[in-house]
């Protein structure tokens, strides 16, 4: 019985993808049909893997041109200290903060502040090159 679950997610861009990763200090590979490991031998296949020194990866999976999260969380969760809806939320905002200052460095804007909220959240405050 597989325990893969599946997590759809807004995220288009690998790039500022791989960026949050690392932005977040996980360590992953990339490529075309790596393995996602589940219980029982059980596999999917992802683009993305994130290694998490377990027997049990997390994967980005493209599909519809958006990002999934492919896990078994039942193993992921029960051997790691990840915990699905916080590396959810995590990967989501870094992600957003990344494709934000991609954003905008190409409509040459000025990160003028940046205060991380108490929740998490970080309020960017730009303005436009003088």
């Amino acid at each position: 019985m597989s325990h893969f679950i599946r997590i759809k997610t807004q995220i288009r861009e690998r790039e500022h993808l791989t960026q949050a990763l690392r932005d977040l200090h996980y360590q992953f590979q990339e490529g075309e049909s790596l393995v996602v490991r589940g219980f029982a031998g059980n596999r999917e296949t992802a683009q993305i893997v994130v290694n998490n020194g377990s027997n049990y990866d997390i994967g980005f999976r493209r599909q519809a041109g958006e990002y999934e999260v492919v896990a078994d969380w039942w193993g992921v969760e029960g051997n790691t200290s990840i915990r699905q809806q916080t590396f959810v939320e995590q990967v989501n905002r870094q992600y957003a903060y990344s494709l934000i200052h991609e954003q905008a460095r190409e409509q040459n804007l000025i990160v003028e502040e940046e205060q991380q909220l108490e929740n998490g959240d970080v309020v960017i405050i730009l303005s436009e090159r003088g």
